[in-house]
């Protein structure tokens, strides 16, 4: 008997991992291949740059966006990885950045909800409800103009959110200001 509730509470402890590990917000920083997205900003609109991903931590510079066609500006940036609903960012290749005077760093935090990519790809985009192994196949999108704000990211694997589709994980995705179709 006693076997038997410890086996039962170990297969659960399992699936609590699994559960939580689905989640990008909780991988370590650095846990995602280098991939592009773009911040959108009202005209003149700053976004603080972060030393670490907290509100508290200190800011080391700001993000701000050029414009662009239309009401709002563009910044485009490398994100190398996710935790707790921030997105790390390559500070080098971030269009926009400014430091703020302190030791020059190599990368930032900002709020990943504050990152977009778009549909705008050659091909079909396929939506999964989980990254990697554990995940199926919810949707395909080809040939739509649709817009995603980042989540987190996880591997090869990007999370997103938009009306459409809710929270999902795409495979392939673009961040270019012309769109990804050749």
């Amino acid at each position: 008997m006693l076997r038997a509730i410890i086996g039962t509470v170990a297969v659960l402890a399992g699936f609590g991992v699994i559960e939580r590990s689905v989640d990008a917000s909780t991988g370590s920083a650095g846990s995602c291949t280098a991939t592009q997205a773009y911040a959108l900003l009202q005209r003149g609109e700053m976004v603080s740059v972060r030393a670490e991903p907290t509100p508290q931590a200190a800011v080391i510079g700001t993000l701000s966006g050029r414009a662009a066609r239309g009401e709002l500006a563009r910044s485009q940036v490398t994100v190398t990885g996710s935790q707790s609903g921030w997105a790390r960012i390559a500070l080098n290749t971030a269009q926009g950045y400014a430091g703020n005077g302190a030791a020059p760093q190599s990368f930032g935090w900002v709020p990943a909800d504050l990152l977009t990519v778009d549909a705008r790809v050659d091909g079909t985009i396929t939506v999964y409800d989980r990254p990697g192994l554990l995940g199926s196949a919810v949707a395909t999108i080809e040939g739509d103009d649709m817009k995603f704000r980042v989540l987190g990211c996880r591997g090869s694997w990007l999370q997103v959110v938009n009306a459409r589709h809710g929270n999902v994980w795409i495979d392939k995705w673009c961040a270019r200001e012309e769109g990804c179709r050749g």
